[in-house]
């Protein structure tokens, strides 16, 4: 071999390609287990055409993670110097090499393994609020690792494969001893091997265009964009990224023509009066939990809602019911106050502090007494500050459960708080204490991962066909209970009682609710005692149209600020739901559902054209509405 081919193969540049090569690898397979371990909660990849895209659509998203991850290292690997060939510089390189791809590239990445049945998402900047306002976050992480022990062995044995292929890539610097040359051809190497990075790791060779956004992945494969990004680029991305969109679509007029988030109110087809009104948001109740909504999915059994699905056929229920956010902390705002959460919780963004005429606040002006039952720890969540903000005037914990109730391993399971079912009991006996009219909501928690369900209830809970059921089947009992308590009341009779879920559960028994659309589909419905609202709706509806449908039927007459519709009084208002999974817009409407990644419908459902543009048209409107509120900080009605 000559000394020129011997250079191009040997030398300081195909050592550095070689170890991060290592890297690719390990990535690769940190995807391969994020996939076959979720795969419950990924769904299957449909056939080779898909399997392909997903592979070119990774290959891109690691190679931003690899690159801004080993940015360092890379820098430091080809400084054109003689010290680099030095053994203590060699040995700097491999713990920064080491240390920085064990814990971004395999402890990160492992860790979206175990965290994203939990929350349906990989990890980004927006969980560092979650482990600052939860002081019960570190049981819930360890017990998460005791549970997925596979892909820890995983990772264990993939730090211990980087550290092994350094050793065995032997390092050849670059042999040229002419000195002048030397430093020339290196210093070419350098600004050449610069560049290529930078526009790696921006994830475009176009300097008009911003760097690689997140929502892309959604153009390989919307149904598994999280399996196609990786971290750290995912939270390198949203610690410098907006929050939120600021796209415009339309001018002024022709966006109040489409859409406004201001509502006028003309007249009420019903008014109940100044009646109380409960709201229970229920943790994970996907709507696959109700034999009465899937009747063909439970043809020999129960299902795991007997009580809500008897409520369900004596009152007025939503057959078509989806959430606008993925995460709890993105329900309050949605039902509280008709405010959306696309990409990030709007609950975590600092432009929730702003102007509002929320539910609970108009309530309250109309003389309702306003309260909030959560049985987990003070400011769980972000709860109480956010509820606070939309006018709750109290908030009842678990410090007022225990402070009443005793404590034991029947009442207080150890992550969250207070099991649902003594729960919801102190709260009868708080609400007997309330002035009328009130508003009163309750977040339950015992239908939540870890999925325990007290020892003195374990035998009258079916087991389910996964975990997730067993306790919904627990919280509907609960619930039943809590009526039978309090069905003599003098409030009961004129109560209207508001049943909604926070989002659909991460173990799945329906294969539709795999899908994109079934990730968003919940049990929604509204009960009152006294029949006077009772019906079946199979009109698109969302978790946004509570706060305007309430104040419908209340008889409020001034204007509002909401981007859900009155379901009963606003006809020119089409139906729809809107949120954001996958990092792609979903818009549903009766007759179609589009995916909108900001610039283009990455996939559309529906075979009529028209409808397809019209929900297009809609979300377009919906995306430059949110972010002009956002940036004016303003959600009320001018």
């Amino acid at each position: 071999m000559s000394l020129n081919s011997k250079n191009l193969l040997r030398n300081d540049v195909t050592t550095l390609v070689l170890r991060l090569a290592v890297v690719y690898v390990v990535m690769f397979i940190m995807q391969l287990s994020f996939y076959f371990i979720d795969r419950p909660y990924l769904g299957h990849i449909a056939d080779w055409h898909e399997a392909k895209e997903i592979l070119i659509g990774s290959l891109q998203y690691n190679t931003l993670s690899i690159l801004w991850t080993n940015a360092l290292f890379i820098f430091l690997s080809i400084l054109p110097f003689h010290f680099r060939e030095k053994k203590w510089y060699q040995t700097l390189l491999f713990i920064i090499y080491w240390v920085t791809n064990s814990f971004a590239i395999i402890i990160l990445n492992g860790g979206d393994v175990v965290y994203y049945p939990h929350a349906m998402k990989r990890f980004t900047t927006e969980e560092l609020h979650f482990f600052n306002e939860n002081s019960n976050s570190s049981p819930i992480i360890m017990n998460f690792i005791m549970q997925n022990l596979t892909i820890l062995i995983i990772g264990l044995l993939l730090i211990v494969l980087l550290a092994y292929c350094w050793y065995y890539i032997k390092y050849f610097p670059t042999e040229i001893k002419d000195k002048k040359r030397y430093y020339r051809v290196n210093v070419i190497a350098f600004f050449c091997i610069s560049a290529i990075c930078i526009i790696g790791m921006r994830g475009t060779c176009n300097p008009n265009e911003s760097w690689k956004s997140l929502s892309q992945a959604a153009k390989y494969s919307p149904e598994r964009a999280w399996l196609i990004l990786s971290n750290p680029y995912c939270a390198v991305r949203t610690s410098v990224g907006d929050l939120f969109d600021k796209d415009v679509y339309f001018d002024k007029d022709e966006l109040y023509e489409i859409y406004t988030p201001e509502h006028q109110v003309d007249s009420s087809r019903y008014n109940l009066g100044h009646r109380n009104i409960m709201v229970f948001i229920l943790e994970s109740f996907s709507k696959e939990h109700s034999k009465y909504l899937n009747p063909e999915l439970y043809k020999n059994e129960a299902g795991f809602t007997p009580f809500l699905d008897s409520l369900m056929q004596q009152g007025y229920t939503f057959t078509h019911a989806y959430s606008n956010g993925m995460k709890s902390v993105e329900a309050i705002p949605s039902v509280f106050a008709s405010i959306p959460s696309f990409r990030t919780s709007f609950a975590l963004m600092p432009e929730h502090f702003g102007n509002f005429e929320a539910l609970p606040q108009i309530l309250a002006n109309q003389g309702y007494e306003t309260s909030f039952f959560s049985g987990a720890e003070r400011n769980s969540m972000n709860f109480e500050s956010i509820s606070k903000m939309f006018g709750v005037q109290k908030c009842y914990c678990r410090d007022e459960y225990e402070a009443a109730y005793p404590v034991n391993e029947n009442t207080i399971e150890p992550f969250w708080g207070v099991f649902d079912m003594p729960y919801f009991q102190f709260m009868a006996d708080e609400i007997g204490k309330m002035q009328q009219p009130f508003f009163t909501s309750v977040f339950n928690l015992t239908s939540h991962h870890p999925y325990r369900v007290p020892a003195d209830y374990t035998d009258s809970v079916p087991s389910g066909h996964n975990p997730e059921q067993r306790v919904v089947a627990y919280t509907d009992l609960s619930i039943r209970k809590f009526f039978e308590r309090v069905d003599d009341e003098p409030w009961y009779d004129s109560t209207l009682f508001i049943f909604v879920a926070d989002h659909v559960a991460p173990l799945v028994y329906d294969p539709q609710t795999l899908t994109m659309q079934g990730r968003s589909s919940i049990i929604g419905f509204m009960y009152t005692p006294d029949g006077s609202l009772k019906g079946i709706d199979d009109a698109t509806v969302q978790q946004l149209d509570i706060m305007p449908t309430v104040l419908g039927l209340i008889g409020y007459d001034k204007p509002y600020f909401a981007f859900g519709r009155d379901v009963f009084n606003e006809p020119e208002r089409k139906p729809v739901a809107v949120n954001c999974i996958n990092q792609v817009y979903q818009c549903i409407t009766d007759s179609a559902t589009v995916y909108f990644d900001n610039e283009r419908t990455v996939k559309s459902i529906g075979d009529n054209p028209q409808t397809t543009a019209e929900a297009e048209t809609m979300i377009k409107a919906v995306i430059q509405s949110y972010g002009e509120r956002l940036t004016a900080k303003d959600y009320t009605a001018k």
